[in-house]
């Protein structure tokens, strides 16, 4: 991180303190934030003055009152409850899994039963959806073969079928699989395939999906849906979907859109945040006594978990896997060493978490040890996977906690799985906004923390969005080409991106949405947001960034004396740095800001290269 990112973060934290319960830091919530900038393939990240802690995400459909054929009731999904919908795969296929999941060191019960759903194909790709049930997770695996080769699984809770007022669970939306097709130059994605897919119950005839390039009927058959497209065009995305009976009656299905870089995201929810807001007892600084006293609780650590990069920084002391619900393949790995990627000052050990999910390996966490319960007896963390319609929620409770529970926007509450100080749960994408609470062994509330989303929302009107468009592009030959765009302001907000192409390194975005005009910068710089991509394939440098009003020209002044002026268009900057200027191995650039009158008005420096 530089030291204008430190900068930056440091005034993002002074102008929009985290809302009461989130406790991660600001690396962690930017990039969990609606008003953020995030460059992605690329290790500097360029973070708005506007980002947002934590906003959120619900999506409430009403249609047509459900008929007889798909009231909901449990007997519908008696299948999947069953865990045998569809048919039986082969012996072989059923071998070839099991052996892959005992392989795997996240994987799923021994002897969960792979069941065949849906098969199709498109494009020289046979797409086949299969289905299992373990322990309390209903999980579907969509595997493709021939021209795109991938395997994608998603779960949900078994109780997402138990409490559902629907007839249909979405389980994911334009899950994508990358194309073996590199990008056209100067472009930032190219199409690629994509399936959306989900449970359905026994009265379900039709699912339809609703798409920005219109609507979609998915297949259906074993109690499952599937739809593949495989010219998904760039910013596609399904908005929502309904269940249709035999009958004609509709019902609309809760779903979240799958983000688009960080402009294309659902709208902030319009839900209210239920269960108790205020603590009835404050508790700071607990233990975990167990961890502390070095006891073999749970199981042995596997292996691949130590050769975690986020885990090796300092030498391993002491470490349990830990499963808080038998009934479910979610673990987290729970590591004591003596550093971290904070290196603790005072001697005590640095303390690291990894959420181990069966269908996926969520996010390691490191730390001081002795800090993780400074502000309370919970230390949560939330992962959400965009295409995947669940989040789940993970951490360490301190001793003091008793029970957790989680209060949905439906007014639903669930009981946290916790054991060993240890808590995972999954959450519906559209049940937010959320809010965990925990209890002391007195019923007392002692920790409250509240998610108005699951990070991945932009409350960006939506013709703000939509009118991004190409303000302009320099290009450094080669395919390295920097574009750099916007859209309108409305509602005092305004999206843009600047994105890099390499043919090499692959393409870099750095988009979102602000508010604008842009009117208090940190510290008064008006330069702050202007800075240097890291170096690509072909050794160029690309400046670029935001700056306000009143600044109507910006320079780049070298070592030599040399003075380059800046691209300038509707408060957007971008600029190459000739290859001949980058001497040496940093190279300090001076950029000034000038007014109308030609006065300079701030300066700023900046060491690239490296």
């Amino acid at each position: 991180m530089s030291n204008v990112d430190a900068l930056i973060i440091s005034e993002l934290d002074r102008m929009l303190p985290l809302p009461s319960g989130e406790r991660a830091n600001w690396q962690e919530v930017v990039g969990r934030a609606a008003f953020h900038r995030g460059r992605t393939k690329s290790r500097r990240r360029l973070v708005s003055i506007a980002a947002a802690a934590t906003v959120a995400a619900l999506l409430v459909a009403v249609t047509t009152p459900v008929g007889a054929a798909v009231a909901r009731g449990l007997d519908n999904f008696a299948s999947w409850i069953s865990g045998e919908p569809g048919q039986p795969v082969s012996p072989a296929e059923q071998q070839a899994f099991q052996q892959a999941n005992e392989r795997s060191w996240s994987g799923f019960a021994p002897g969960t039963a792979l069941r065949r759903l849906i098969e199709t194909s498109a494009s020289g790709t046979s797409y086949t959806l299969f289905g299992f049930r373990s322990g309390d997770q209903l999980c579907l695996r969509l595997v493709a073969s021939g021209a795109v080769s991938a395997t994608r699984t998603r779960c949900a809770p078994l109780r997402a079928l138990q409490t559902a007022k629907e007839p249909a669970l979405v389980i994911s939306v334009d899950e994508p699989f990358e194309s073996a097709s590199a990008p056209p130059s100067g472009a930032d994605s190219v199409p690629e395939p994509a399936a959306s897919f989900g449970i359905v119950s026994d009265g379900v005839t039709k699912v339809l999906l609703h798409a920005d390039d219109g609507n979609h009927e998915a297949l259906v058959a074993s109690n499952a849906f599937l739809y593949v497209t495989d010219h998904t065009q760039v910013q596609v995305r399904v908005r929502s979907a309904q269940a249709i009976a035999a009958d004609g009656a509709s019902v609309a299905l809760p779903l979240q859109s799958a983000p688009f870089g960080t402009i294309d995201l659902p709208l902030q929810p319009k839900g209210t945040p239920q269960g108790p807001a205020k603590v009835e007892r404050r508790v700071s600084g607990g233990t975990i006594g167990w961890l502390d006293a070095r006891e073999p609780r749970g199981e042995p650590l596997p292996a691949e978990l130590l050769r975690f990069p986020e885990l090796v920084s300092g030498s391993y002391v002491f470490g349990r896997l830990i499963q808080p619900d038998p009934e479910s393949a979610d673990r987290m790995g729970v590591l004591l060493t003596d550093g971290s990627l904070e290196k603790p000052s005072n001697g005590e050990p640095g303390l690291c978490t990894a959420l181990i999910a069966g269908d996926d390996t969520g996010a390691t966490v490191c730390g001081h040890f002795g800090r993780r319960f400074q502000s309370g007896p919970l230390d949560v963390g939330m992962t959400s996977s965009g295409a995947g319609q669940f989040s789940i929620f993970s951490g360490l409770a301190s001793d003091d906690v008793n029970q957790i529970k989680v209060f949905l926007a439906s007014g639903a509450t669930v009981k946290v799985p916790l054991k060993d100080n240890v808590f995972v749960v999954r959450v519906a994408r559209a049940a937010f906004p959320v809010r965990l609470v925990a209890y002391d062994d007195q019923q007392r509330v002692i920790d409250v923390h509240t998610y108005v989303s699951d990070g991945m929302t932009n409350p960006a009107p939506w013709r703000a969005r939509t009118s991004v468009h190409e303000l302009f592009r320099i290009r450094a030959g080669a395919g390295h080409t920097l574009i750099v765009r916007a859209g309108d302001t409305v509602g005092g907000v305004r999206c843009s991106s600047e994105s890099l192409s390499d043919p090499v390194k692959g393409n870099s975005v750095d988009s979102g949405c602000s508010p604008w005009p842009l009117t208090d910068m940190p510290q008064g710089n008006p330069l702050t947001l202007l800075a240097a991509w890291e170096r690509d394939s072909g050794n160029n440098v690309f400046l670029s960034g935001m700056v306000p009003d009143q600044v109507a020209s910006v320079t780049v002044t070298f070592p030599d004396g040399n003075v380059g002026k800046l691209r300038l268009e509707e408060g957007l900057a971008g600029y190459l740095v000739p290859a001949a200027e980058l001497t040496g191995r940093r190279t300090l650039l001076v950029y000034g800001a000038y007014d109308k009158s030609g006065a300079q008005i701030a300066q700023r420096g900046e060491r690239i290269g490296g």
